[in-house]
């Protein structure tokens, strides 16, 4: 009798995910068991604007940031945003083959350059003073920090600048950063004589790089060259950054040669993180999705006929899963967005971020369970409309590809500890352009907690509260499976807004839409 009520249960509970209302589900599924009675009933849930930082700490990694400057038209202010980003060593390649090799080949593989910059190529006869001192001689052509924008908002021909300069020690993977985390403030940022320290000007639109007149197949990137005297933390002098990596790598002498180990070591000795701040121009915000720092040098191609040949070659770094966005955000601004909401006769809520608008909603957790204390509560499904846009122009924000719910006292917690949303008392709701709107899809679970610690007297006075919080969200999917598993849930770093219909205890713009099931009493 439990498998066949189990089943049931389950049965009502899908047909419940799938229909926007509970109208006609019960009579549609009585046949199933003469044992059991399905009854349904709706109820109106109330909704407030609340600020996220009001719930802690915003935590800024992501695996996407931004770069820019832009006007917010809602907040009527400014949002500012840099990031600091890592890079770990990749296996380099040559550009005139497809043949790879080892970062950085033994030094008499590698061409090195006289202090005119002229090529010594080894196949050559050397002075006895450069045989005894090749390590004197060698150096990398050039060194470039790239990164690549793969989605932007504003003007891409707006002229904007960006200053580059090295961490003087990696983020760390057990720490959360606050997107109000400043790196200059807390010491993170190199400044002494010789470190890196480069302005660059750019606009998305890389049409210098890109081609004018061409059609764009590939993500949008500015090349930032690190290719001025350099002086490394070990007070040693270097033609350039690609040098400093060069040399530290293949010198087993070098201060930092134990770095290239691995990943964690390099970070650490020889290469903690670079410093990207936005410092001119608006109109503008890059979406980075990826960076690198490439080191171009010349080597003798190990299984080449001819010695002296040269052959221009690459050593790629890639940045790292996760950078950590800094942006700088007029509160004013939020507050008027939340003040403007919750006045009287508005008839929406936000959903925003980076700067961190939630939507609080209430529901009454007692009206539910009147006359349905010894019942089973099987499915409890809220759907959230969205209102569009007033207006549509090219600085308008995209709606939230997600918004996680939670109970208001769990928010903290929740990312503090990294959790995944367990569809228990955490849930996830993705936009829905067919229905223009967000639905979770049964949260009767978070319902009967509330509930039970309500009857327990271990209730807070937020019991029957949630928030609605726009998140990022990391999938994966198994080989030879087509099944999507949530790995990772954190605070969305995107542009990203859109105001959510207001509900209130009487206008029932946002319902409950409840289905109770019990045997009948023989």
């Amino acid at each position: 009798m439990k498998k066949i009520f189990f089943f049931i249960i389950a049965t009502i509970t899908f047909f419940a995910s799938c229909s926007e209302g509970t109208d006609g589900i019960g009579g549609s599924l009585t046949d199933i068991s003469d044992n059991v009675i399905i009854s349904t009933d709706e109820f109106n849930i109330e909704s407030t604007s609340v600020k996220g930082t009001d719930f802690g700490a915003i935590n800024a990694r992501s695996s996407f940031t931004y770069l820019g400057r832009m006007y917010d038209a809602e907040t009527y202010s400014y949002i500012n945003a840099d990031l600091m980003t890592q890079v770990i060593p990749m296996t380099n390649q040559f550009l005139e083959s497809y043949n790879m090799v080892r970062i950085f080949p033994g030094i008499d593989s590698l061409y090195l350059l006289d202090d005119k910059g002229e090529v010594l190529p080894n196949g050559k006869e050397l002075t006895e003073e450069q045989r005894a001192n090749k390590m004197k001689y060698l150096k990398a052509d050039s060194c470039y920090l790239t990164f690549y924008i793969s989605d932007f908002k504003g003007d891409s021909l707006a002229q904007m600048s960006v200053n580059v300069k090295e961490l003087s020690q990696p983020y760390l993977e057990s720490k959360d950063y606050s997107i109000f985390f400043d790196p200059e403030a807390e010491g993170m940022v190199r400044t002494d004589n010789g470190s890196i320290n480069v302005n660059r000007t750019y606009s998305i639109k890389n049409m210098v790089a890109e081609g004018l007149g061409t059609t764009r197949t590939h993500n949008h990137f500015v090349s930032i060259p690190l290719n001025s005297k350099y002086i490394g933390r070990d007070g040693v002098e270097y033609s350039n950054y690609g040098s400093y990596l060069m040399k530290q790598y293949i010198d087993k002498d070098a201060a930092y040669h134990k770095g290239y180990n691995s990943h964690t070591q390099f970070l650490k000795r020889l290469c903690p993180g670079f410093y990207l701040k936005h410092i001119g121009g608006e109109g503008a915000m890059s979406q980075i999705t990826a960076t690198t720092l490439t080191v171009y040098y010349r080597m003798v191609y190990p299984s080449s006929e001819t010695a002296d040949e040269i052959h221009k070659v690459q050593a790629v770094f890639s940045g790292t899963e996760e950078s950590i966005q800094h942006s700088t955000i007029d509160d004013d601004g939020v507050d008027y967005l939340i003040d403007k909401s919750n006045a009287d006769g508005s008839n929406y809520t936000y959903a925003k971020s980076p700067d961190a608008i939630y939507t609080q909603i209430t529901l009454d957790v007692d009206a539910v369970m009147k006359d349905h204390e010894n019942d089973s509560l099987s499915t409890v499904r809220i759907f959230i409309p969205r209102l569009n846009n007033e207006t549509s122009n090219k600085y308008n924000l995209n709606a939230p590809k997600n918004l996680l719910l939670l109970p208001v006292d769990s928010v903290q917690s929740f990312f503090e500890k990294k959790k995944i949303a367990d569809s228990r008392t955490s849930y996830i709701a993705a936009y829905s352009s067919a229905t223009n709107g967000y639905t979770f899809g049964n949260i009767s679970s978070l319902v009967n907690t509330m509930y039970r610690h309500k009857q327990e007297g271990i209730a807070s006075s937020n019991y029957n509260k949630m928030v609605i919080i726009p998140a990022e969200v990391t999938t994966s999917t198994a080989t030879n499976s087509t099944t999507t598993t949530v790995t990772k849930v954190s605070h969305s770093m995107a542009l990203e807004s859109t105001r959510l219909k207001k509900g209130t205890a009487s206008n029932g713009a946002i319902k409950a839409s409840v289905i109770y099931t019990r045997y009948k009493s023989k």
